[in-house]
């Protein structure tokens, strides 16, 4: 059973559901010649399938963030910072685990994932970070790390005043962020 809710904060504003449907309405038209008749020949069928068999899923798993992108919020309970994003993403993350938040700008890799501008969900690679859990409206810029243990996990609260404020007094052997110079917006890496 998890702990009531104390806290809820919502993302920062952003338009990558834009992006999000852009790239939806891309990749399922692109599926649409191969469903009209005449179109592909009988002996290359096998094609059509194959190809379906990937945009039919992705364009699905596409509509789903899209619709769930709505529902993302930061709760903060009494045991743990709970980053969610409709039924695709629920990362739960233990106050006791966490060993410090930090706002950074983070570096993307080239390894595919679900980032584009405005927009970042799951486990998305940064150069010199590795994997962030990403629950956010940014793709890199004044991203709220938090580490717990070897993970970390990305957010963007529209209200990071107040957020960090609630945290940090739900976790009492966190130092405060904006005590440190790596909350200034200043680049923090891991070793």
């Amino acid at each position: 059973m998890s702990s009531p809710v104390l806290a809820s904060f919502r993302p920062s504003p952003s338009a990558g559901w834009v992006w999000l449907l852009g790239l939806t309405a891309v990749i399922a038209a692109s599926g649409v010649p191969l469903v009209l008749p005449g179109v592909v020949a009988a002996e290359e069928r096998i094609v059509v399938w194959a190809t379906l068999a990937i945009i039919v899923p992705l364009v699905g798993y596409l509509l789903l963030a899209l619709v769930s992108l709505p529902t993302m919020r930061y709760d903060l309970t009494t045991d743990e910072l709970v980053l969610s994003c409709g039924p695709l993403y629920r990362y739960r993350v233990p106050y006791a685990q966490i060993t410090g938040v930090h706002r950074t700008t983070l570096t993307p890799t080239l390894w595919s994932s679900t980032r584009m501008p405005g927009l970042a969900i799951g486990g998305v690679p940064y150069a010199g970070v590795g994997i962030v859990k990403m629950c956010a409206t940014r793709m890199s810029r004044d991203i709220l790390v938090v580490a717990a243990g070897k993970r970390r996990y990305g957010l963007t609260p529209d209200d990071e005043t107040g957020f960090m404020a609630t945290l940090t007094s739900l976790v009492p052997h966190l130092e405060s962020p904006a005590s440190k110079d790596t909350f200034g917006g200043a680049d923090v890496s891991w070793s």
